[in-house]
């Protein structure tokens, strides 16, 4: 029996220092595999590097399905987790390090800037829809507002260099925080999400930014409020693919190949939702998160796929007179012009300003021409607006309203000027794009004046002015817009940034207040 036990205990140690000698050979493959996402095809010819980070909105990147589809066409991704270094993966991209990258197109902006936009975009990924949030200590927030925000004794703790500052940036800038933009004492930037989830726990702050699965984390927190993020807003936090200019030229089969694996993917689980959660449950725990919180994030993603890339994206109908929008072309104006109101850029950091330098939608033509576009089931819907009473009106919740801006009329008149016409065109544009599911409040104000009822009526006459050319010439829903004068009664908030002389010159002015869309019933 112990020669018996002897043997076999020799053959398990020969076998364990095999197994061991294997490993080590192997070595460098496991730990690359380990830091990379990689298809499992024997046949691989062709390796996309890509650079990204772990957002969920990135998923079907690397996602079971895609890289069985990526393998049947010989292929496979290289997906580098930066942990959402931008600045980093642009100087890579540029430095032919990668293939490809996926970010928020107002990184690409930005970062892109310094290496002469080395790349273009081909495919939207997708939108948050609430995966990013602004969260409030109740014991420090009076109110879960976004005007109670206006607070410079605030402390907003968020990551530095990323959608998370850009959300705070567009809010302050869109909203007219004027109190905020006066100083920069607030801001407090740090270097990852986990930090500013574990400020929080902490309680080192009063306003937290943060995005999933962090932020699902921190709404089970006692004292803990959701106050404002992507799902109130729309087309600023949108996820793209760029792929490096020479590899577009060069690997055009390639390119169009990756196209089609990663709509297919998509197709398969937008059909088999049980599956996608399951994977995405797998995600968290490997993470160490709940996984019971992964349908919460699912929900919060807008993945889009082929025919709202073709029809909502880059303004290519799928079908014959089918609807479509320049939503890529859209963000990239939007997201320009709020960094620059922000002063994160002094002008137009494109070559002639123009969108289309970023941006190439050939790949995405030829898919459309091949008729493999499939007919989304879910997607984007048009917000329906039913009237409502004047009674109705006056019991809708304000959102909050949008930056003052001096909207001009002839004087004594209810003319708009030429420079009137163009600020309530540019408000529109935004109105449109960026915040469509609201009602708006139009209200007219003026200056003091002998008459109030003078003013009264002067007030509400430009309000219905503003009104009739929202819906007259950007077409915006009737039933969408409210008009209102208020005369002389309800000056704006001191402003510090703004002179006393221009003070006195915006107390005539035209305001835009956003209306949640339902009455309480």
């Amino acid at each position: 029996m112990k020669q018996k036990a002897l043997g076999i205990a020799l053959f398990i140690v020969l076998v364990g220092g095999l197994v061991v000698g294997v490993l080590w050979v192997l070595k460098p493959t496991f730990f690359k595999n380990k830091l990379t996402k990689t298809s499992d095809a024997s046949n691989v010819s062709e390796t996309i590097r890509m650079g990204g980070d772990d957002y969920y909105g990135y998923f079907f990147l690397t996602a079971q399905e895609t890289r069985s589809q990526l393998a049947a066409q010989g292929m496979q991704v290289n997906y580098v987790d930066d942990g959402g270094n931008y600045a980093d993966r642009l100087k890579k991209f540029a430095d032919d390090e990668y293939d490809a990258i996926v970010l928020p197109v107002k990184e690409y902006l930005q970062h892109g800037k310094a290496h002469g936009y080395p790349g273009v975009i081909t495919m939207g990924i997708a939108e948050s829809r609430g995966a990013d949030g602004l969260t409030v200590l109740t014991n420090r927030v009076p109110s879960a507002t976004v005007k109670a925000l206006n607070n410079p004794n605030l402390k907003f703790v968020y990551t530095d260099a990323s959608p998370s500052e850009f959300l705070v940036d567009f809010t302050v800038a869109d909203f007219g925080l004027n109190q905020l933009r006066a100083s920069s004492h607030w801001r407090v930037p740090v270097g990852s999400c986990k930090e500013v989830f574990e400020r929080l726990k902490r309680g080192e702050g009063d306003v937290f930014v943060l995005w999933e699965p962090y932020l699902s984390e921190a709404l089970r927190l006692p004292n803990v409020q959701y106050v404002w993020g992507s799902d109130k807003a729309a087309g600023y936090i949108i996820d793209v693919v760029v792929f490096r200019r020479d590899y577009v030229d060069k690997k055009h089969e390639q390119v169009l190949n990756f196209l089609k694996a990663y709509f297919r993917s998509l197709d398969t689980y937008e059909s088999d939702q049980g599956r996608l959660i399951q994977e995405v449950e797998e995600n968290l725990s490997s993470r160490g998160f709940d996984k019971s919180i992964a349908p919460s994030i699912v929900k919060k993603i807008d993945w889009f796929d082929l025919r709202e890339n073709l029809e909502q994206q880059f303004a290519i109908p799928a079908t014959p007179g089918a609807p479509a929008r320049d939503g890529i072309v859209n963000t990239i104006i939007a997201c320009r012009n709020a960094m620059i109101r922000m002063g994160r850029i002094q002008s137009d950091p494109l070559p002639e300003g123009n969108p289309l330098f970023i941006i190439n939608s050939s790949f995405l033509k030829e898919l459309a021409s091949t008729g493999v576009a499939p007919v989304s089931v879910g997607g984007s819907q048009i917000t329906e607006f039913l009237p409502l009473t004047d009674g109705q009106w006056k019991q809708l919740q304000e959102v909050g309203s949008l930056r003052l801006e001096q909207i001009t009329f002839q004087r004594g008149t209810n003319y708009l000027d030429d420079f009137g016409k163009t600020k309530v065109d540019e408000l529109a544009q935004l109105l449109a794009n960026n915040y469509p599911g609201y009602r708006i409040l139009v209200r007219g104000h003026t200056a003091p004046g002998d008459d109030e009822s003078d003013n009264l009526r002067l007030s509400t006459e430009r309000a219905e002015v503003v009104k009739q050319r929202l819906i007259a010439v950007h077409a915006i829903n009737e039933n969408r817009v409210y008009a209102s004068g208020v005369g002389s009664s309800m000056p704006p908030p001191s402003d510090p940034t703004i002179p006393p002389r221009e003070r006195m010159m915006r107390l005539a002015r035209v305001e835009f207040v956003l209306l949640e869309k339902d009455f309480p019933l």
